[in-house]
């Protein structure tokens, strides 16, 4: 039976025209994954991830059309060609977080390790050492214990089923997934030499993963799930594992059992529980309030680092021009020991350092503080990068560099961004990476369109980043290891200014760290047509223009 129709939301004038443009919405299931989704016996996809969906749906206004692919790869491929508009019970990762845009978690559930009954408990992921692992492809926990413990030898399967079948009949040792994946399928396909090894501190977020340029739907998802009581959603769930549950377990029995077991221990550790943590709940209150008062002497202590940085760097970047300029003249008026067209030539050299410098300050201390305007209109992005490469020709002719513009298009789809923050950002990514390029290299540009957004890539063949400051150089005054090959100066601000101008057109910016190929840096910028109109600052919300 239907649920009765849900309170409905108030939404703004953006987002009314954007339902109105959307009305049906392709979400991408994963076809194998009970309880969560899978397809009947019909060809219909079911599971809880259909019922919220068609409950979220009625709260919207839009209708959730779920399908899905032969498998969770080959539906995650799909919608990265944008064949989807939404994928269905996804955890958020740093590699996903380039092609989509995730929600907030809207389930939560514990990370657990799956044995044969005859294995002891497991006390956390590195008792796996010496047993024969399996995990699902593509799946997140499958990915992060990879990433996180590389040494683990996993072998991978396309199913929770199949991964639960191998641990039962020997081939494996060991399964880790979230609970009710695998409390579902053990006792739907009736595993009894199964068990739970092992809870894992770590949490599994389920999200819904949305397209990089729908970013009113995420926050449409966002505000339906938060509407969610915790009443509702078991009301979600509890049908699902319940019934499942029903079919190969006595309830009855296990119910009659555990409230014996739960009388017998709940009287005698009842008062003891409540006043630990009556006691427990005052420590902790005093503990945040002891970490308040650190984080903000900490605060005021980096801000004071900040500072003297700031003018012991300007101080010294100041001084070099200014004594280059003042020795130039010396040499040129005094002795006629340089001619008059190269020392000018060496005086305007020195100008555009300090006027770069200065720049570079100004525009730090506006973003910071929310001084920075930003007009956003439809730009080309192909014809922008050529200007930008034809203004910096002379740096890269002076070392020998050769820009390689192969790969980048003759035209492009506009994109949305303010054109004095996109110029400034090419020309930052262009000239750090002729500055950390040898003599005589070349650097590589490419621009594509994907996921309705453009992507450039700007790739060098210095001597690249390392892994640990792929992130790090995009602080404010922070430099990595690298030093800029032909004596050229970094203030630490540039890659800083570059990050905070790209968030705030909705872009990204990133750099990876790539073994023997040099440095690798790339930008994304929405395309043109989404409502984003003016914005004051990096962090302003974006507005219905």
């Amino acid at each position: 039976m239907d649920q009765p129709a849900l309170a409905s939301l108030t939404f703004t004038a953006a987002e009314v025209e954007w339902i109105a443009a959307h009305p049906v919405v392709r979400v991408g299931l994963d076809p194998s994954w009970p309880p969560f989704s899978s397809v009947d016996a019909r060809g219909n996809c079911v599971g809880i991830d259909v019922d919220l969906l068609k409950r979220l749906g009625r709260q919207l206004g839009i209708t959730f059309e779920c399908s899905t692919r032969g498998s969770w790869e080959e539906v995650y491929a799909a919608a990265q060609r944008g064949e989807f508009d939404v994928l269905a019970g996804t955890a958020s990762t740093p590699e996903r977080e380039k092609d989509f845009i995730f929600t907030e978690p809207y389930f939560r559930f514990p990370v657990v390790i799956v044995t044969r009954t005859d294995e002891p408990l497991l006390w956390s992921v590195l008792d796996l050492g010496g047993r024969k692992l399996v995990g699902v492809r593509g799946y997140a926990p499958t990915s992060e214990m990879q990433r996180r413990y590389p040494d683990l030898v996993v072998d991978l399967v396309d199913t929770v089923e199949q991964a639960m079948n191998r641990v039962a009949d020997g081939e494996a040792d060991a399964f880790v997934s979230n609970l009710p994946n695998v409390s579902f399928v053990a006792k739907t396909h009736g595993l009894t030499n199964l068990k739970i090894a092992g809870v894992l501190p770590e949490s599994f977020d389920l999200r819904y993963a949305v397209r990089l340029d729908a970013p009113i739907l995420r926050s449409l998802l966002d505000r339906a799930i938060r509407r969610l009581s915790e009443a509702e959603r078991q009301a979600i769930v509890h049908p699902w594992i319940r019934v499942d549950y029903a079919k190969v377990i006595r309830w009855d029995i296990v119910w009659k059992t555990a409230l014996g077991i739960l009388l017998v221990f709940g009287t005698v550790i009842g008062a003891v529980v409540y006043h630990n943590r009556r006691l427990a709940r005052e420590l902790q209150a005093r503990i945040r309030l002891q970490h308040q008062l650190e984080e903000t002497g900490d605060a005021l202590m980096r801000l004071n680092e900040e500072k003297t940085e700031l003018l012991q760097m300007a101080a010294h970047d100041l001084r070099g021009p200014l004594t280059g300029i003042q020795l130039v003249m010396d040499a040129s008026l005094r002795m006629n020991a340089v001619p008059q067209g190269e020392a000018l030539r060496m005086v305007d050299e020195q100008v555009h350092r300090m006027t770069t410098l200065l720049g570079n300050l100004l525009d730090a201390d506006a973003l910071e503080h929310g001084r920075r305007e930003f007009v956003c209109e439809p730009i080309e992005p192909a014809a922008m990068l050529r200007a930008a490469v034809a203004s910096i020709l002379p740096m890269a002719d002076h070392k020998a560099i050769r820009l390689d513009t192969n790969a980048v298009p003759a035209t492009m789809p506009p994109v949305q961004a303010d054109a004095t923050a996109l110029r400034q950002i090419l020309d930052n990514l262009l000239s750090n990476a002729l500055k950390y390029s040898p003599r005589e290299r070349t650097v590589t540009l490419a621009m594509e369109q994907r996921n309705g957004a453009v992507r450039l890539e700007v790739r060098d063949q210095g001597p690249g980043v390392a892994p640990h400051e792929t992130e790090r150089i995009f602080v404010k005054y922070a430099r990595g290891t690298a030093r800029p090959t032909g004596g050229e100066k970094s203030t630490g601000l540039g890659l800083s200014i570059v990050r905070q101008l790209a968030t705030a057109m909705n872009g990204r910016v990133w750099c990876e760290h790539r073994p023997g190929e040099g440095g690798y840096f790339a930008l994304v910028i929405p395309l043109a047509g989404l409502p984003t109109p003016s914005i004051a600052g990096p962090n302003a919300e974006t507005k219905p223009g």
